[in-house]
């Protein structure tokens, strides 16, 4: 009974088998309706005896290519009008199919069941002349606010490289601009997911930033990244925030995060240091500025001021802010003398003199000031609090009306 039992599974299974095969013959008789025979042809994708065909896989290719040929055209055409999804869906799908294709022909070559490769000239050919189309599916996915869609397609653009049906024009391939183009913004795609994708924020990140325009964007992604406070790494955001300001100088971004890091950590020599090596090929004013500013915490007030002097010299955004750190070169060491007249008796002596370094702190403080609220009113971070307490001080009258200025 059971070997009965053994010999109808097996016929069983030869029916389904040859069920499958019968499915390809009949979506391969259906080409004139691409959609309609890949809907056919999706069971035999599955199935093993007909997966491990290459020639499956090469059909199912050729019937993407057709749907996507198809829309494509559409868009040449006087009046026409593309289904911009199904074209992308079936562009994405043709790759997919073809690569299935040569990794199932490669198998069978590896193990015997092939003698040779003779689809994957031809199905390189192929997706070369549409890889370009996959950033436009990206671009459209992005402006739609689609992360993952945009992750897709410009993932695949840069992954597709790596393939070995590619191998004799891999070098030249990864050395195209447009590779490390797009892998920024597949970086850039897959930072800005919910939640993130941060395996391929760095993946994509570590080839992007090779661009030379564009790395930037791929090296401030991976900073986010390794800046998490939860699952970040710590080491690996300050080789990049450096590495970003080493690569791209330009982007103040890199430049910011390392200063604010060794000014957190009171290493300002430190980031004298790299503000210097930085300065000895751009001497552009916010690497002025901040050179600026680690002066002044360096308490190198005359240092200071002339670094800042070049920053007004220079013009531009940061004149009103080295205006106003020039106030503080002033009046925050004068705070410590505020402090310290607080535990003071008002009938010390030391009292009154501590009280005219203050007044004199203030009158050399209160010119920078004024000056930075007359080159941004609007920004009273850099000159409101200060002009009050030195109003306050030295005339009540200034510092009535600008209260009643701040709306107070």
């Amino acid at each position: 009974m059971k070997k009965v039992l053994f010999t109808v599974a097996l016929l069983a299974g030869a029916v389904v088998a040859s069920a499958q095969v019968s499915v390809v013959k009949e979506a391969k008789s259906m080409k004139k309706d691409p959609a309609a025979a890949a809907k056919v042809l999706e069971a035999a994708l599955t199935n093993p005896e007909t997966a491990n065909d290459p020639n499956t896989w090469q059909l199912a290719g050729d019937l993407q290519k057709a749907i996507y040929d198809e829309e494509n055209m559409k868009m040449y055409l006087p009046g026409g009008q593309a289904d911009m999804p199904r074209m992308y869906n079936s562009l994405v799908k043709m790759f997919e199919y073809y690569l299935k294709c040569d990794d199932v022909e490669q198998a069978g070559i590896a193990n015997g069941t092939v003698k040779k490769a003779k689809l994957r000239k031809k199905n390189a050919e192929n997706l070369l002349k549409v890889r370009t189309n996959l950033s436009n599916g990206g671009v459209e996915a992005f402006n739609a606010n689609d992360y993952e869609g945009a992750q897709k397609y410009f993932g695949l653009f840069v992954d597709v490289v790596d393939h070995p049906m590619f191998a004799d024009q891999a070098a030249a391939l990864k050395a195209d601009t447009l590779n490390t183009l797009f892998a920024n913004y597949a970086a850039m795609a897959a930072g800005m997911r919910e939640p993130k994708d941060v395996a391929s924020v760095i993946k994509y990140g570590n080839i992007g930033k090779e661009n030379a325009s564009e790395g930037w964007r791929a090296l401030m992604f991976m900073a986010e990244v390794y800046g998490n406070k939860e699952n970040g790494d710590s080491i690996k955001w300050l080789e990049t925030i450096k590495e970003g300001a080493q690569r791209f100088p330009e982007q103040d971004f890199f430049v910011g995060n390392i200063m604010d890091y060794y000014l957190q950590r009171g290493m300002v020599d430190e980031g004298l240091a790299q503000i210097d090596q930085l300065l000895a090929t751009n001497e552009k004013p916010y690497f002025l500025y901040v050179k600026g500013v680690l002066l002044y915490e360096k308490k190198d007030y005359e240092a200071a001021h002339a670094a800042l002097d070049k920053v007004i010299a220079a013009g531009g955004d940061l004149v009103a802010e080295a205006y106003s750190k020039k106030g503080d070169i002033y009046f925050f060491p004068a705070q410590q003398i505020v402090e310290e007249n607080s535990s003071l008796n008002i009938d010390d002596p030391k009292y009154n003199a501590n009280e005219a370094k203050i007044k004199e702190a203030y009158e050399l403080a209160k010119p920078f000031y004024e000056k930075a609220k007359e080159l941004e009113p609007d920004n009273q971070q850099i000159w409101g609090q200060m002009l009050l307490r030195i109003y306050w001080t030295l005339n009540k009258a200034e510092y009535e009306a600008l209260e009643k200025e701040m709306g107070y």
